[in-house]
């Protein structure tokens, strides 16, 4: 709803129609003589007056203070999602002032004071309206989701600015009173006008969904690159009633890798914990724990085990239990493995993955692996973290012991 406001809005102010009402202004009286060291042109005169005012009140087709006034409840409806509307926000409330003090001037003052005034607000008014579009326009692009809505949000810039230029270019040509070329540039504005605010609409359902918890630790709607890779991989094709993508969210982290050196993670998790994924890992990277690498396990196929045996840390997998016809936590998104090879999953003398062996073996004293430093621990910094963060770790279970495991369940699932 507050996109469609601020669209409405946008499409009253960018659009200057206007007819004349039947409040006729004063007479105008030329000025004689210098005002405040200048002479007032005949030219300058005539487009102030005919063209800028006219003899009477002008109305707006479409008027600029309903659409600051839309703008404006919009604005206040999606403040919540950054503060920045707030510029917005009294850009709008100085536009719909000045476009009503425009109208309003002839009835206060008259003659040389009239033509001064009358130049200045409409100089004003032009650069807080389009102030105002552009804070709002790029407010909105930043609120809305970068990956999923890049295009639109590109789109929707362009033309912004294709249609701010030929307003520009409008407004010089009220100064020298051009109206025989101003109509081609009003009808070009009217395009551009429409062609950005479809932009913006298209855009709506990914406004709020972008969320940053840190630089380099932020969760998105499922962009349509990363939609096609999982469909018919780790995204059953067939319809099913346990998870929709809609309730899937990409998640791009920060991690050391085994060498030391920082490497770009990416996990998609359920939304409910997108949040406490984010800070985890983000808690994980400043403390420098190494993670040998964080891909999608649609990199391996969606085969859980070529994942595991690559030692890669991985969450949503649509899936069952290994071994069971059990529905994983993975197919809900709301569990997490980390170093697979290294923490494996251990059931009646079975374990995943099979490239495992040496750290079946959990007392780092009389363990072989090359990286047994990395195996997880109850109480060591890998587990404190996830558990601080609202996860049980699997490594806790009785009927099996899965060390790689991180599963948020029950009270600790928050939206």
């Amino acid at each position: 709803m507050a996109i469609f406001l601020i669209a409405i809005g946008l499409l009253f102010t960018g659009l200057d129609f206007a007819v004349a009402s039947g409040f006729s202004y004063p007479a105008y009286v030329a000025p004689q003589g210098e005002y405040m060291g200048v002479t007032m042109g005949a030219n300058i005169q005539t487009n102030v007056t005919k063209y800028i005012l006219g003899d009477h009140v002008m109305i707006d087709v479409l008027p600029d203070v309903v659409g600051c006034l839309l703008i404006i409840i919009g604005v206040l409806m999606l403040v919540k999602h950054n503060k920045k509307y707030i510029r917005g926000l009294l850009l709008a409330v100085a536009t719909g002032v000045l476009s009503s003090g425009l109208r309003l001037l002839p009835f206060f003052v008259n003659s040389a004071a009239l033509v001064v005034w009358a130049l200045a607000i409409f100089f004003l008014l032009t650069v807080c309206e389009l102030w105002m579009e552009y804070t709002v326009i790029y407010t909105t692009v930043r609120v809305s989701d970068a990956m999923a809505n890049q295009g639109t949000n590109r789109r929707m810039q362009f033309l912004w600015w294709l249609s701010a230029g030929s307003r520009i270019f409008l407004a010089a040509l009220t100064f020298v009173g051009l109206f025989s070329v101003a109509r081609w540039y009003r009808a070009a504005n009217l395009v551009f006008v429409l062609l950005y605010l479809y932009q913006l609409i298209e855009s709506r359902k990914y406004v709020g969904s972008y969320k940053v918890y840190k630089e380099g630790f932020n969760s998105a709607v499922l962009p349509n690159y990363i939609r096609e890779k999982m469909l018919g991989s780790s995204f059953p094709e067939e319809p099913n009633r346990d998870i929709s993508m809609e309730e899937l969210r990409y998640v791009r982290v920060l991690h050391y890798d085994f060498a030391g050196k920082i490497q770009e993670g990416e996990l998609v998790v359920n939304q409910k914990i997108a949040w406490q994924t984010m800070r985890a890992f983000y808690q994980l990277y400043k403390m420098e724990y190494p993670i040998q690498s964080v891909r999608l396990v649609d990199d391996y196929e969606a085969d859980d085990e070529l994942s595991m045996e690559a030692n890669n840390s991985s969450a949503f997998n649509y899936r069952k239990v290994a071994g069971r016809e059990e529905l994983s936590k993975h197919a809900l998104g709301l569990a997490i493995d980390i170093n697979p090879v290294m923490n494996p999953y251990v059931r009646e003398g079975e374990y995943f993955p099979a490239n495992a062996t040496e750290y079946l073996e959990r007392d780092a004293d009389k363990c072989t692996g090359k990286h047994r430093d990395k195996m997880i621990h109850r109480g060591d910094l890998a587990y404190r973290i996830f558990r601080r963060n609202g996860f049980e770790w699997g490594g806790d279970w009785n009927h099996a012991k899965d060390y790689q495991h991180f599963v948020a369940k029950g009270r600790n699932i928050r939206p």
